[in-house]
């Protein structure tokens, strides 16, 4: 007696079994299917592991200029570097859309690193403003290979390139008012890609790149005053309006926002914007709408920049020790009192439950 193996039932045939016993529309069925095979398949490897490549293909991408120079074989000529960039830069194009293997895949981004290197090197002897001249050229070379190349690593990476070469020249060439100009620009750019645009996943790796450059640019807060002399109100202003808005788009609609919770979020964000680091609100900014899109990627951020600017708030206090500690004694009872608050709130019960 042989024994029948069952054949694994497919996503199909849990739809026919759903169309047979009257659960589900024909007429539902095709479009489902039609939905299902527009989706792109997923081959995203870990965060950990795009991390892993990402660094592997800067040392690649090190080690071989450095045989190039070893062999005399580029000259420190701005035509001579934009040629070499120019040139790795379609290479690395043509192997990552070209195959589906991984080690290609591997080295086409470690020639684009080498294309990169050659760009900045080449735009800064032709330039007297180094930083500058990195800005754009990182902003040029994110334009152009953003839809060129279709990886999303190294749209991630090219983008939070962009966005760190721009703050850098912003901070060495001491164009102050373009700080806070440059975080309300990331902060919409979030909001269209997360929030009203949800379906363009081919933006995410831009929003992302956004989504970490925010909180990493606020560490410029650590900087002395005569070397960083940018009020940070402003950013506290923008941030403080985005985590409104946020709670707004989540709620629905501007009359809902007349809720006790909402009420209690909106004080709680002025409050933060009156006396914290920006950093806090956009840590605090990340989490919520990582919550509230399901996103661990954002909600990891948030995590990970939250507890850092808390000491960062913690230890730029001009007072003496005595004071924080008053002041961090008087931050805990507020917070335990609030948790008790919450315990007596029913809606907060059921937010639990």
């Amino acid at each position: 007696m042989t024994e029948v193996t069952k054949q694994p039932r497919t996503l199909r045939d849990v739809l026919f079994d759903l169309t047979r016993g009257g659960l589900l529309d024909e007429n539902a069925v095709p479009r489902i299917d039609a939905y299902l095979s527009a989706q792109p398949v997923g081959t995203s490897e870990p965060w950990f592991v795009k991390l892993l490549l990402a660094l592997g293909a800067w040392v690649s991408a090190i080690c071989f200029v450095v045989c190039l120079g070893v062999a005399d074989l580029v000259r420190e000529e701005p035509q001579v570097l934009f040629a070499w960039a120019v040139g790795f830069l379609v290479a690395a194009i043509l192997l990552r859309n070209l195959t589906r293997h991984v080690f290609p895949h591997q080295l086409a981004l470690a020639l684009s690193a080498m294309g990169h290197f050659f760009a900045f090197w080449g735009a800064i002897d032709l330039s007297p403003r180094d930083a500058a001249a990195a800005a754009v050229t990182g902003i040029v070379l994110c334009l152009v290979l953003y839809p060129l190349y279709r990886d999303s690593l190294h749209r991630f990476l090219s983008c939070l390139l962009a966005a760190g070469c721009l703050t850098t020249w912003i901070v060495v060439d001491e164009v102050w008012p373009l700080i806070h100009v440059e975080m309300l620009a990331k902060v919409i750019g979030i909001g269209l890609v997360f929030m009203y645009r949800p379906d363009l996943r081919v933006l995410r790796p831009l929003g992302y790149a956004m989504a970490v450059s925010v909180p990493a640019s606020l560490f410029l807060v650590l900087l002395p005053e005569d070397v960083f002399a940018a009020p940070w109100w402003p950013a506290n202003a923008i941030l403080a309006i985005a985590l409104i808005w946020l709670y707004r788009w989540i709620s629905g609609s501007w009359g809902r926002m007349r809720t006790e919770p909402l009420i209690l979020a909106v004080l709680a964000t002025l409050a933060m914007a009156c006396f914290t680091t920006p950093g806090i609100l956009a840590a605090v900014g990340l989490m919520v709408l990582g919550y509230a899109r399901r996103d661990l990627h954002l909600m990891g951020i948030g995590v990970i920049f939250f507890p850092v600017f808390i000491v960062v708030f913690y230890y730029d206090w001009q007072i003496s020790l005595l004071v924080k500690s008053w002041i961090m004694a008087g931050s805990g009872a507020v917070l335990l009192a609030a948790r008790q608050y919450l315990n007596l709130r029913n809606w907060a019960q059921e937010s639990l439950t």
